[in-house]
């Protein structure tokens, strides 16, 4: 019958049950939140292997960059220019070692670079790249104060020695003319007398002729003393002596001129 139709019909989906709408929107969105949740998690995960390994990049420069600093800090110590030979090479050497500093300049604006731009993004390691910048600048103004400290050094002690080599020089020929203007000797006979006469009057000239040296290392002694020369004491005592020393002769060149005119 109808009824028993009906009945038949409504029995006949065995049971199944149709989803509901809201249902359906429920899941879709778990499933969304999670698809979400891992592709963010992923992606923080590639960041933070991203950051890592920029930190051992930098770690590993930084490491490279520091011994290399360390070891141009013992060179730059070395007390080579309390030798005083060969100044003018060790000079030469100096320089060449303040061009290959120089060179690494970029390395350490190119570190430092990198340490701040991962600082500025909020890198985990922020506070330890900090850290580590501060101590590679310190090392760095560490080196280039100490090469500049023995460059000085070393063009200080050439600069002594070059004046105590004049020094030497003319001390040597004033002591050299002394021994002559010292001479006792005043002729045996007219022709004698007028021949010492004679070569003491060459000899005047050549003091005459000297006088711009006695002027010339006074001038090289006062501008290393103007300049505040670390062997500035040193350098005052030699040039008074030498002063000393160049009025005895003059004058003992007078006395003995006198004594030839006699």
């Amino acid at each position: 019958s109808q009824q028993q139709a009906t009945k038949e019909g409504s029995g006949g989906g065995s049971g199944r049950k149709l989803s509901h709408p809201v249902d359906v929107r429920s899941k879709r969105d778990r499933v969304l939140a999670k698809y979400h949740g891992f592709r963010d998690a992923a992606k923080q995960r590639r960041e933070r292997l991203e950051d890592a390994r920029k930190l051992q990049q930098f770690r590993r420069d930084a490491d490279e960059l520091e011994a290399w600093i360390s070891e141009k800090i013992q060179v730059a110590s070395e007390e080579s220019y309390k030798d005083r030979s060969n100044l003018q090479r060790k000079i030469q050497q100096h320089q060449a070692f303040d061009a290959e500093v120089a060179t690494h300049n970029n390395s350490i604006t190119t570190l430092k670079a990198t340490g701040m731009a991962m600082v500025s993004n909020n890198h985990f390691a922020s506070e330890a790249l900090k850290k580590r910048l501060k101590e590679i600048s310190q090392m760095w103004q560490t080196l280039l104060t100490t090469s500049s400290d023995k460059r000085q050094k070393l063009q200080d002690a050439q600069k002594r020695e070059n004046y105590v080599r004049e020094a030497d020089e003319l001390e040597a020929w004033i002591s050299d003319k002394e021994a002559v203007a010292s001479s006792d000797e005043l002729g045996r006979d007219l022709e004698h007398v007028e021949m010492l006469q004679s070569n003491f009057g060459d000899f005047l000239k050549d003091i005459q002729t000297n006088e711009s040296r006695i002027t010339d290392v006074d001038k090289m002694a006062e501008k290393l003393l103007k300049e505040g020369h670390p062997d500035s004491e040193l350098i005052l005592d030699r040039q008074e002596a030498l002063k000393e020393k160049w009025k005895d002769l003059v004058s003992i060149s007078e006395l003995r001129k006198e004594k030839l005119a006699a």
